[in-house]
């Protein structure tokens, strides 16, 4: 799937991160999301590195990379944790400043690393979230039923743990196909690598204590909105129009209350947007990172 890429592993604060380099010109970081890893760009990042220096991590925990050990109060497990082992990857691989785009837990890696280290990140593109602290307070019971994830993976270890534990297949293929509109996009060897990745017993627990961390993400996020701590750099927002994750008021207005330079666009597919409409993914990451946007 990335023929073109080199591999390397970088020992980071107690952590390994295992990532894929591959193209020149300006430095990208491309953030997957959940149930994935990086293999989730596999279809986009090739194209991006036709112009960028493009840099794929697992998310620590997530995919080939380990992560940090239990914490008692999930502060290890932060977006703002997160944000800062990769921003001490990239200045590693020798990238002071660069530019960024998540997909879903990434995109919240992604936007955290914005707002703790705005000299850091030059544009922000967001695939498919709106801040957590958003998502939080829309909360209703019909919402809550549609993020059986959030809810599930965010209760006490061991359950979630031992449920998936008992069918880790069962569950990564319910995921995918339910989110996707067009589940045929995601190529069986991009769902045999999440596969061999979901069935790692340490993974999944990194994910699960991820997910814990959803109330104290908000409560970073409340402590910028109290502030008027907003992202600096221009921010792309893209989003399914299957299922805008901004609701009624829609994902482009809810962050332009969280950043004053935004733009935004509907894509067609649902939820995996590298892997159902890459081309489209690709133009409009290309259009904005070249400063089009």
């Amino acid at each position: 799937m990335f023929d073109a890429f080199t591999h390397k592993s970088l020992e980071i604060d107690k952590c390994s991160i295992d990532v894929l380099m591959a193209g020149g010109g300006p430095p990208l970081l491309l953030l997957h999301g959940f149930p994935e890893t990086k293999a989730a760009w596999h279809k986009v990042a090739p194209q991006l590195a036709t112009e960028y220096t493009v840099i794929v991590p697992d998310l620590p925990g997530y995919g080939d990379s380990t992560g940090y050990g239990p914490d008692a109060g999930h502060e290890c497990h932060t977006k703002r944790a997160y944000a800062n082992i990769l921003v001490q990857l990239m200045s590693g691989l020798g990238f002071d400043t660069f530019s960024v785009a998540g997909h879903d837990r990434g995109g919240r890696v992604a936007y955290r690393m914005a707002l703790d280290h705005p000299g850091k990140v030059g544009r922000l593109a967001v695939l498919n979230i709106i801040p957590t602290l958003e998502v939080v307070e829309r909360l209703t019971f019909e919402s809550a039923l549609k993020m059986g994830n959030w809810i599930l993976l965010g209760q006490p270890a061991p359950l979630p743990e031992t449920l998936i534990r008992d069918n880790p297949a069962f569950y990564l293929d319910y995921i995918l196909n339910s989110w996707a509109e067009l589940p045929e996009q995601i190529t069986p060897e991009a769902r045999a690598e999440y596969l061999r990745c979901f069935e790692k017993e340490a993974v999944v627990a990194a994910m699960c204590a991820e997910y814990r961390t959803n109330s104290l993400d908000a409560d970073y996020d409340r402590e910028d909105r109290d502030n008027n701590r907003r992202i600096q750099c221009p921010v792309l927002a893209l989003w399914s129009a299957k299922d805008d994750p901004g609701g009624e008021e829609g994902t482009l207005s809810v962050w332009k209350q969280w950043a004053d330079n935004v733009s935004g666009a509907a894509l067609p597919g649902g939820h995996f947007l590298m892997e159902e409409c890459p081309d489209a993914t690709c133009r409009q990451l290309f259009m904005f990172f070249n400063g089009r946007t």
